[in-house]
């Protein structure tokens, strides 16, 4: 089950030739390393074009998303495995 926030957070990511990969987050003081993108997709909220990636580690599944009007990271969404 998804719980819902909207967390601001810091990520590290992988420019790569043909897509951008996130690879640690920091929420609060702890980090969080991604071991698996699943999906990647683009929303429009207003005239904000939005990333979403769907992440996960070894024991949580995230919803990340990029905003590129404000060029900011957050934590949507959070599961337990």
């Amino acid at each position: 089950m998804y719980e819902k926030m909207s967390e601001p957070i810091e990520v590290l990511a992988a420019f790569k030739k043909d897509r951008t990969e996130p690879m640690v987050f920091k929420w609060g003081n702890r980090h969080y390393r991604i071991k698996k993108v699943n999906l990647v997709h683009t929303e429009r909220r207003g005239r904000e074009k939005i990333y979403i990636f769907s992440v996960s580690d070894e024991a949580n599944a995230y919803r990340l998303s990029f905003s590129t009007e404000s060029m900011k990271w957050q934590l949507e969404e959070m599961a337990v495995l």
